[in-house]
């Protein structure tokens, strides 16, 4: 093989260092390729930091500090308010911050010479602060935040696409195949690549990668253009990551922000690069698509990842949250007793810490019409009829119309579960939740082939709760989280399509019935769907 074919050397340099001073005139940069090569220094996201006319160092490292400092405050501010919304979890913000800390060191570093000069300017405009502040700054305009900076991990041999980001191992082979967005968002339904690219450093990745000339060639169209560090590389990595990927069965979306880039680029090389990674599906963003950043006072609710805010206008209950609507456990202090087993203690200290209907149910149920199968309704009274203490009883009653008379209020209904709990009931809670008939086989015929093999592997309550919810397009909200994750993976190993399975949204924890003493002492195990779907 030859190998001047494949990598440009010597005779070819000359030509390609030629072709390239020739684009850089073009556009109006004085830079001649040599300095170019000696004076540019790639940062995070593969942009370079343009030397330019003589600058005080002092000052300028005086007003990067300053500006980093406003930007870890900002991150700072971010994570505080995630703390208080119980929500520190759920956004991954280390790398990040790490990267940006670092940094931070470094231009505290060169700020403390005693003599800075021209290389202290060019440490300075070679920092990568400008990439991250680029990011946060998009970061900040986007809505349900799930992570910035973060990798993710793909085969090309993996039959079974990964579920939610996530993949089983992690092993060599895997580290080899990676992507990394900058900006996780839509929580976990768009990635978001950010660059600080000129058009001259795109120019300059092509030359790198041994095309120069005429954008018509067919070296251009060629899709071995193998540059790790050139953005359109970097695009097609973070798009195969993608297609390996499914959140909640979809392939999540990619888009490239290019706030250097003008929508209409001088150079028609340029133009082509952007051209080509829009062919790939990817939404491009350019410095006129730039909004204009808000204060993050101003951002912070919807910055917070909301799944709540994609469910349906109707909520289907599943029995485990019937029970925990009920249980005595979820409305204040139960003194503990000898007779409590360890489940019954743990979720006592559980709820202590964290209460699960005002700080998780009631805030995702809000003023939503809430349904159950009568399954589900059935399998939760027998419990309660069983095992339930004469409070749990009552929370029973007014939560569905299976006895209480149903000339009830809604109104009449919050005042008398108000006497039955700690917390303050909301008084936007849609009660009584409707109790509703379904047939399996009538389910079946309007769901994917895949239904069937899953109604198969569900016990009678499961099986109702979750067709149910998946045929009439409702969310279901459950803590049968085996349940969940059982359906999920059946339908990615079987899939055919693009089907989309059901909406099923998990809260945190479970809570169950308290109990009688005699039940308790006696064995009766409290079974719901959880358990029988084993």
């Amino acid at each position: 093989m030859d190998t001047n074919s494949a990598h440009p050397e010597k005779g070819e340099t000359a030509h390609l260092h030629q072709d390239l001073e020739g684009k850089i005139t073009e556009l109006n940069v004085a830079d001649a390729v040599i300095e170019v090569e000696s004076e540019e220094r790639d940062t995070e996201d593969g942009s370079v930091t343009e030397v330019g006319p003589e600058v005080d160092a002092q000052g300028l490292a005086s007003e990067m500090q300053e500006r980093c400092r406003t930007l870890l405050s900002e991150l700072e501010e971010f994570s505080q308010y995630l703390k208080a919304q119980r929500k520190e979890n759920t956004v991954e913000l280390r790398t990040f911050r790490n990267g940006l800390q670092s940094e931070m060191k470094l231009i505290d570093k060169l700020a403390k010479k005693d003599t800075p000069n021209e290389t202290t300017v060019h440490s300075l405009r070679s920092s990568n602060f400008l990439f991250y502040a680029s990011v946060w700054s998009t970061a900040k305009a986007c809505n349900g935040l799930t992570a910035l900076s973060r990798r993710f991990y793909w085969d090309p041999n993996q039959a079974m696409p990964n579920i939610n980001g996530e993949i089983s191992t992690r092993g060599t082979k895997h580290r080899t195949w990676s992507a990394v967005a900058d900006v996780v968002c839509q929580n976990g339904l768009e990635w978001v690549k950010v660059s600080s690219n000129t058009e001259k450093r795109i120019i300059w990745d092509l030359a790198k990668a041994g095309w120069v000339g005429d954008s018509e060639s067919e070296d251009f169209e060629d899709d071995d253009y193998d540059d790790p560090q050139g953005i359109l590389r970097q695009v097609e990595s973070l798009v195969k990551a993608a297609k390996a990927t499914r959140v909640r069965y979809r392939h999540p979306s990619i888009r490239l922000v290019l706030p250097r880039i003008s929508r209409t680029p001088k150079a028609k090389e340029v133009d082509m690069v952007i051209q080509k990674i829009r062919n790939l599906g990817v939404t491009v963003q350019t410095a006129e698509d730039m909004a204009e950043e808000l204060p993050l006072s101003d951002r912070l609710h919807k910055l917070v990842a909301d799944r709540i805010e994609t469910f349906s206008e109707v909520l289907n209950i599943d029995c485990t949250v019937l029970l925990a609507f009920a249980s005595d456990l979820s409305h204040g202090r139960v003194e503990p007793e000898d007779w409590h087993n360890k489940m019954i203690q743990r979720q006592r200290k559980m709820e202590a810490e964290e209460q699960l209907l005002p700080c998780s149910l009631w805030p995702a149920c809000k003023n939503k019409k809430m349904v159950c199968t009568r399954e589900a309704a059935v399998r939760m009274q027998e419990i309660v009829n069983t095992i339930g203490t004469i409070n749990e009883k009552e929370r029973t009653d007014l939560l569905m119309n299976l006895n209480t008379d149903a000339r009830l209020t809604t109104a009449q209904r919050l005042e008398e579960f108000q006497k039955l709990s700690d917390y303050t009931i909301p008084p936007d809670w849609q009660l009584p939740i409707e109790v509703i008939d379904v047939s399996v086989p009538g389910m079946l015929k309007q769901l994917p082939p895949v239904a069937e093999k899953i109604a198969e592997s569900l016990s009678e309550i499961n099986r109702s709760v979750t067709l149910y919810g998946w045929q009439s397009g409702q969310t279901t909200i459950s803590s049968n989280r085996a349940v969940a994750k059982e359906v999920e993976s059946m339908i990615e190993e079987s899939r055919e399509s693009d089907e989309i399975g059901p909406d099923i949204w998990l809260c945190s924890t479970t809570r169950s019935l308290v109990g009688k003493e005699k039940e308790r002492r006696g064995g009766v195990k409290e079974k719901t769907g959880e358990s029988e779907s084993s």
